[in-house]
């Protein structure tokens, strides 16, 4: 029944989004301090732009409103340092899709299939926020999960149509996480932002975050505990090696298999004696989501790759991993082997935003 489900949210929510492709799996695990890291992939089925971007203290930031006007101003009460994209929203060169801040902040923006908001009143366009912002506005202006759930609660937020994206209207939700141990998803439903408890810390794409939680009881005999021997009609049989216990995890790239692989992964992976530790037991979790150019191939796309017979094949853009208690970022492209290091600490000094592009070391101020 649940399988029947699962096929009839899943299916038509790919096929209602037949221009894009794009998966990404966000989760966090803390050491034996309790100190909070977080890990997330970007798969795209081209390599599009991305910059390692600083945002000082005081950064302005000036949003649109849907009517093409001014929306709200506000400026960073905190340091950024964050991964942007011209993937977005036209007209903006660096919408944030990773991030954290100098409180103690982060935040993941995934794609859903639907995320459809209600229309606000003109009213309400003064002080809106486009939907593709929300990441920034959140790390500009808070401190921790709980100030986000408040003002989200709040605030009034508007889909942006991204013809970049084949014309759909910001079908994003986003994780967040703070320092404190609290991890929240924001996710629209029934038109407006709805914002939920994430007591796994994971996140991939859709279906909706509550449907994800509930598809967990289908994996009540999930355990890390190898049972290499039985009997079995009348006859002892043994595993030649280790690593049974694992045979019931999704083997599937999907965003429903690689939900329940990271709710495992975070639950039994060692708990981390130290910053170093935590950081190498992240990345092994992380190495689980990395997919390699052409190892799925698709035919979803636009029209005119249809007609050209061309396939489309996902693959990891980049790896970010965050130590969001020191402010410390790591993050790998795919051409890379090992991981970059960034650290808020390094740009401080600077009082202009700074650019770095994915794979390139030569650091740009553009103000």
């Amino acid at each position: 029944m649940k399988i029947k489900y699962l096929m009839n949210i899943v299916l038509p929510a790919a096929f209602l989004l037949p221009s894009i492709v794009q998966a990404c799996s966000s989760l966090a695990i803390t050491d034996k301090s309790g100190h909070v890291y977080h890990g997330r992939t970007l798969e795209l089925s081209e390599d599009l732009p991305s910059w390692l971007t600083f945002y000082p203290v005081q950064t302005a930031f000036q949003k649109k409103s849907p009517d093409g006007g001014s929306g709200a101003h506000y400026q960073a009460l905190y340091p950024i340092l964050a991964i942007t994209t011209a993937v977005y929203q036209d007209g903006d060169d660096h919408n944030m899709l990773e991030g954290m801040n100098g409180a103690g902040l982060s935040f993941s923006a995934n794609m859903v299939p639907e995320a459809a908001l209600t229309s606000l009143t003109p009213s309400d366009y003064h002080d809106s926020i486009p939907v593709t912002s929300l990441g920034e506005w959140a790390l500009a202006n808070f401190a921790t999960v709980e100030d986000v759930r408040k003002a989200v609660n709040k605030g009034h937020f508007w889909s942006p149509v991204l013809a970049k994206l084949g014309g759909v209207k910001s079908p994003f939700h986003f994780a967040f996480y703070d320092k404190k141990g609290g991890s929240i998803v924001v996710e629209a439903l029934d038109g407006k932002f709805h914002v939920y408890d994430n007591p796994t810390k994971v996140m991939t794409n859709g279906p909706d975050f509550p449907w994800h939680l509930q598809n967990l009881n289908n994996y009540t005999q999930l355990t890390n505990k190898d049972r290499s021997s039985a009997l079995l009609g009348g006859m002892k049989v043994v595993q030649p090696d280790s690593g049974i216990a694992s045979s019931d995890l999704p083997s599937s790239d999907t965003s429903v298999g690689r939900f329940i692989r990271g709710v495992y992964y975070t639950s039994y992976a060692p708990l981390a004696q130290s910053t170093g530790d935590a950081v190498n037991i992240l990345a092994h979790i992380m190495n689980r989501f990395d997919r390699m150019k052409n190892i799925t191939t698709d035919t979803l796309g636009s029209e005119a790759q249809k007609e050209a017979g061309k396939t489309v094949t996902e693959y990891t853009v980049w790896t970010a991993l965050s130590d969001i208690n020191d402010g410390v970022m790591f993050v790998r492209g795919y051409k890379d082997i090992s991981y970059k290091k960034f650290s808020l600490q390094d740009f401080y000094g600077n009082k202009k935003p700074i650019f770095e592009r994915i794979n390139n070391r030569d650091m740009v101020s553009p103000y």
